[in-house]
C-alpha cells in the first residue's frame, strides 16, 4: 500500500540524457502529454524491452535509466537496447499521474502504453499520453489519548466485491504515509497497532456510514485515525 514511497525511491535517480559512448544502442525521442494532449513538464520517462521483462514482478522497476521531460514535454532516451517491441512509460506523481509499471490492485493500469520498434542508428519518435489522474490518501494513525503517532501499524485493505483472500495487508508499516487510489475503486480499511494494546479501527464514512472509501482524481484526502486503548 505504501506506493508513493516506492515510486519516489526510483524517481530521485532520474538524470538528464547524455550521448551514448557506443553506437550499438537505439534512441527514443518523444513528448509526454496529458489527457487533453497538452505537454507535461517534469514527467519521468523510461523504457522496457522484451528481454528486460514487462512490469517485472519482484524486481527493480524500472530496470534502466530514467529521464525527465523539459518545459515542452519533450524527452530523449539514449542507451535503448534494440529489443523489439519496446514499451515507453511515463509518470508524474506530483500531479497525480502514477507509474504504470508498478503493480497495485488500487491503481488502474494504463492499457495504452506505447510500444515502438527500436533499431540502431535510427531514432524513433513517440507520444506518451498519461493516464487519468488518481487520488491520494494521507494516513496519520495516532493514539487517542496522547495524540502521538503509534509506533507501527498493520493495515488490511479490500476492494469492494473482491474476495478476502485478495485483500492487501500482512506487513507492518509506518503510521504516517501516503498511498494512491484510482477514482473508480471503493475499498475498505482496517487498522491495528503493532503493540497489541489498541482496539482495531475500521473506516466508516462520517456522513453515510459506508465502510468504503474512494479516491478523488487529482486530490489528496487526509485521514486522521485515533486508536483507543483496549480496556
Amino acid at each position: 500500500m505504501i506506493l508513493t514511497v516506492l515510486l519516489l525511491s526510483f524517481m530521485t535517480t532520474a538524470q538528464q540524457p547524455s550521448p551514448p559512448p557506443a553506437d550499438n544502442f537505439g534512441v527514443i525521442e518523444g513528448v509526454v502529454v496529458d489527457q487533453d494532449g497538452k505537454p507535461v513538464e517534469g514527467a519521468y520517462v523510461y523504457s522496457i524491452g522484451n528481454a528486460e521483462g514487462k512490469r517485472p514482478m519482484g524486481g527493480r522497476c524500472p530496470p534502466g535509466p530514467i529521464v525527465m521531460t523539459d518545459s515542452a514535454g519533450k524527452f530523449t532516451l539514449f542507451h535503448v537496447l534494440p529489443d523489439n517491441p519496446v514499451s515507453v512509460y511515463a509518470s508524474k506523481l506530483s500531479d497525480y499521474y502514477p507509474d504504470a509499471c508498478v503493480l497495485s490492485m488500487f491503481v488502474l493500469q494504463n492499457s495504452k502504453i506505447p510500444e515502438v520498434e527500436v533499431n540502431v542508428g535510427q531514432p524513433v519518435n513517440v507520444i506518451v499520453r498519461l493516464a487519468k489522474k488518481v487520488g491520494r490518501i494521507q494516513f496519520y494513525v495516532r493514539d487517542a489519548d496522547s495524540k502521538e503517532l503509534v509506533h507501527g501499524i498493520f493495515m488490511q485493505s479490500c476492494r469492494k466485491g473482491t474476495p478476502a483472500k485478495y485483500c492487501v495487508g500482512g506487513m507492518s508499516g509506518p503510521s504516517d504515509y501516503t498511498t494512491l487510489i484510482s477514482p473508480g475503486f471503493d475499498f475498505s480499511i482496517q487498522i491495528e497497532a503493532d503493540d497489541g494494546q489498541h482496539e482495531k479501527w475500521e473506516y466508516h464514512d462520517p456522513k453515510s456510514g459506508s465502510r468504503y472509501i474512494r479516491g478523488k482524481s487529482g486530490k489528496t484526502e487526509t485521514l486522521n485515525i485515533y486508536l483507543r486503548k483496549k480496556k
